[in-house]
């Protein structure tokens, strides 16, 4: 406070300095000399004004006469013209109105428009009325109105009964559809005849609509000897119902093709009418502007009479400003040294001394009144520089932050903010001002988004008009985005909110639920196929035996051979679920295309549900690829289940493969064979088509899908040496092509080894089997193959067997024995205690689900189940 004293009194004794001077006379006055040059000035504008004023009377005088002359009748014919063209505008209406109401509502138009014209032709001068012969031009309008609304009336009743007679079509076709199969046996004719009627009620002229007749003509003739109408009598009588008649297809066809010529002259002799009413409109409003030319003409002379006027003032008033301009250049002389002193004032310099302190006029004045300003501006800036520095270091970190922060005071109005807080919650720039309350920030958010409060309060206002500061909350953006805020109440009333984005965590999290769901999935699928291959070893075991004792009677090997059928598609089936269960890599091998997708056709039909249709094209059988087949299968049907979620209301997937030679897509380049996956569904967006396959992008709901869908396709064939290609059209439907290298075919071992014509007989099997229906049906199989079975359920009856009588010719064994013990425990027991003894186990479970485990016996014999007795020999010794 005591740096302030010498400031003080340096500024006191200055202005008693100032006030030391005596008034100065006003002659001597700068302000008294600029008043009278500002005076002069002043006296010139205004008569400049004056002038002015005078010839703008002049022009107004000039523009009333031309206004009352000629602009009247140009705005009339302006408006004429402008009717006429309405009424062009209106006719195509009527033409195309297609319900009564509207036609006659368009008709009414019309009419009030003629009106309009006839109203205003009316109060043209006659020269006017004979030179654009409206009144003729407007009695052929009506005249061709009052046809058109009579043939649109037709057009409409004729529409009306061939949407009648196309909706029996249709009916009689869902009728053809649910007897398909009858139809196509009993009356494919009568199904070609209403094809042609459908032709018909769609044919663009009468000679597409006469050459359907006739063929429908000779269709009939060719269904009468053929006898289908006796067979379906109901069906060829509605069919001749619509085929003949004055309402016949063709007939309504046909009339109502004339009736839209009809309709289209009417239309175009109007429109013929309006133009050559608008285009004389036109050349009578051209001549009236040639007047108005002149006129302007008259109006320019007019006005240069009054430049010269303003010219002559103007130069006046120009050279008392150079006068007083001079004047003001001395005066500045004196000012611009204050000036340079002021700017080197402000770049630090405060050595310098203040000019012109002992003027005696205003200028020594204000000299002596900015010493005294300078002085205390020096004490002011030594106080200002610490306090900008710490304000730059707080506005570094408040713009810097990656989180949004909001200040707001205890009226809960906005007081301070970042630009991260603006654009996490995508407001635009000119929202965000000082003053803003938390309700109108609220309101601001885009629509649909949702909060949750983490804390029980949430920051808003309560009742009373009192603000609750939340601790935390969670904003849940339209786009997917999660935003947390935090509040911190401040000492002195409101608070400070800072808000940061969760998306990316939340996303990680989403993903391991996703990965935990599909882990318990493929438990569950794993668990599920495994017994139901229990249950398809027994059945397909028993029908195995049971093949041999009815082949004497053919109905009942016709129903066996069908069963066999049937349990053999639900193993293929099985062996799919467990492919999906799979949860270690799968080795590649050499797959055929035309018969994996032949097997895969039931589950993507259950998959994609009883709305979608699911075709498979016939292709080369002889293609192969060289891949992970489980990965392959996955990828198609993922491919299937995106094609279904596109088509909520039904549609068509189809599978489809080839073959291409020579392509630069696979690698290494060469033969590829590209398997395709069509829908007919609502396709994809061009804005969103090339960012489908990022991973986590998905265009479903939060919480719907992980988006991982197509990156995993994608980078399942990338690895495979291919290419994923997509082509999709909105509303048109998506095409997904796997390219894959072609690989040749080749003689694959098959699974189900031929049956011995001579089992060795005798051998001793040891059947150590949980289940006791797969027990019983194992065992007689064997002994089927003549072999002498013990059977037994546990680890601990198969070991005491073993001890009892001696080593076996073989030892097949269940892995999963549930409470009786674990096979691969009895493998390793029976090779410690009994090392010459063959053990083979099985399980509905793939080899690779069992393989991996640490005490999995090397070289181990393993058949998968469901298994039958050709493979059960194959075993024998």
């Amino acid at each position: 406070m005591l740096a302030w004293v010498p400031t003080l009194r340096r500024g006191t004794a200055h202005a008693a300095a100032a006030q030391d001077y005596p008034q100065l006379p006003w002659r001597q006055r700068v302000r008294t000399r600029l008043l009278a040059a500002f005076v002069a000035l002043f006296a010139l504008t205004l008569a400049v004004i004056v002038v002015a004023i005078q010839s703008m009377h002049d022009n107004e005088r000039t523009l009333d006469e031309f206004e009352a002359g000629v602009m009247p009748e140009i705005a009339r014919v302006l408006e004429l013209a402008e009717k006429v063209a309405q009424l062009a505008a209106v006719v195509p209406g009527v033409a195309d109105a297609d319900a009564p109401t509207r036609l006659e509502n368009d008709a009414e138009l019309m009419r009030t428009l003629l009106g309009e014209v006839r109203r205003l032709s009316s109060g043209l001068p006659s020269r006017v009325d004979e030179r654009l012969d409206a009144s003729a031009m407007l009695d052929g309008i009506d005249r061709d109105l009052a046809g058109l609304t009579a043939l649109s009336a037709e057009r409409r009743q004729l529409q009306t009964f061939l949407r009648m007679q196309r909706r029996r079509l249709d009916a009689l076709g869902d009728s053809f559809y649910r007897q398909r199969e009858s139809v196509a046996m009993a009356a494919p004719t009568l199904h070609a005849i209403w094809a042609e009627l459908v032709a018909a009620t769609l044919a663009d002229g009468e000679a597409d609509l006469g050459r359907a007749e006739s063929d429908a003509e000779a269709l009939w003739l060719r269904a009468e000897a053929r006898g289908e109408t006796r067979r379906m009598p109901d069906i060829a009588a509605s069919l001749r119902e619509l085929a003949s008649g004055d309402i016949s297809v063709f007939q309504l066809r046909r009339n109502l093709l004339v009736t839209e010529r009809r309709v289209a002259t009417d239309v175009a002799l109007i429109r013929s009418h309006a133009d050559q009413l608008g285009t004389r409109a036109s050349a009578y409003v051209s001549e009236l502007r040639e007047v108005a030319r002149t006129q302007r003409d008259l109006v320019r002379r007019t006005v240069r009479s009054g430049t010269s006027g303003l010219l002559l003032m103007g130069g006046l008033s120009v050279l008392v400003a150079f006068l007083g301009a001079a004047y003001v250049r001395r005066v500045l002389r004196k000012l611009q040294m204050m000036t340079g002193v002021m700017t080197r004032l402000a770049a630090g310099d405060v050595d310098q001394a203040t000019p012109a302190t002992e003027r005696t006029d205003e200028i020594g004045e204000l000299a002596r009144a900015f010493q005294v300003f300078r002085d205390n501006l020096l004490d002011k800036q030594r106080l200002s520089v610490g306090l900008d520095a710490q304000r730059r270091l707080l506005e570094t970190v408040f713009q810097s932050m990656n989180d949004g922060l909001s200040v707001y005071d205890a009226d809960g109005r906005l007081v301070a903010w970042n630009p991260k807080f603006s654009s996490l919650l995508g407001f635009p720039p000119d929202l965000l001002q000082a003053g803003l309350s938390v309700t109108a920030l609220r309101a601001a958010v885009p629509r649909g988004t949702r909060w949750r409060a983490v804390t029980r309060d949430t920051a808003t206002h309560a009742a009373g008009g009192a603000i609750r500061i939340a601790a935390a909350a969670e904003l849940h953006m339209v786009d997917g985005r999660v935003l947390e805020f935090h509040s911190h109440a401040m000492p002195d009333g409101g608070w400070v909110a800072v808000c940061r984005d969760l998306t990316a965590r939340r996303a990680v999290e989403a993903q391991l639920l996703q990965a935990q769901r599909m882990e318990m999935l493929g438990q569950l699928t794993g668990g599920v196929a495994h017994d139901f291959n229990n249950f398809l070893s027994a059945i397909l075991g028993n029908l195995e035996l049971i093949e041999p004792r009815v082949r004497h009677d053919s109905a009942l090997s016709a129903l066996t051979a069908r069963a066999s059928r049937a349990a053999g598609r639900a193993a293929g089936l099985t062996r799919r679920l467990l492919a999906f269960a799979r949860r270690q890599s799968l080795e590649p091998e050499t797959v055929p295309v035309s018969a994996m997708l032949s097997e895969m056709l039931d589950l993507i039909e259950y998959s994609v549900g009883a709305g979608v249709e699911v075709k498979l094209e016939a292709g080369d059988p002889g293609l192969h690829v060289r891949a992970d087949r489980g990965q392959l299968e996955n990828a198609v049907l993922n491919l299937a289940l995106n094609s279904a979620a596109a088509m909520p209301r039904g549609g068509v997937i189809t599978l489809g493969f080839e073959a291409v030679a020579d392509s630069a897509r696979v690698t290494p380049a060469g033969d590829a064979v590209v398997l395709r996956v069509s829908d007919t569904g609502s396709g994809i967006p061009t804005n969103i088509r090339a960012r489908v396959i990022e991973p986590f992008f998905s265009t479903k709901a939060p919480g719907r899908g992980s988006g991982l869908g197509l990156s995993i396709v994608y980078g399942f064939v990338r690895q495979s040496g291919g290419e994923l290609l997509i082509d999709s059209q909105e509303g048109e439907g998506t095409s997904v092509e796997l390219w894959f290298p072609a690989a040749p075919a080749l003689e694959r071992e098959s699974r189900r080894v031929a049956r011995r014509s001579a089992p060795a007989q005798g051998a001793s099997v040891l059947l150590v089997e949980d289940d006791a229906d797969v027990r019983a049906t194992t065992a007689a199989m064997l002994a089927e193959l003549r072999a002498e079975v013990v059977a037994v359920a546990t680890t601990e009856e198969a070991l005491d067997r073993i001890a009892e009588r001696g080593r076996f010719d073989l030892v097949l064994s269940d892995i999963m024995l549930g409470a009786g013990g674990d096979g691969v425990q009895l493998a390793n027991e029976l090779r410690a205690r009994w090392p010459r003894q063959a053990v083979v186990l099985a399980s509905g479970l793939p080899l690779e689900a069992h393989s991996t485990r640490e005490d999995w016996p090397p070289e181990q014999r393993f058949i998968a189940k469901p298994f039958l007795g050709e493979e059960l020999a194959a075993l024998l010794p």
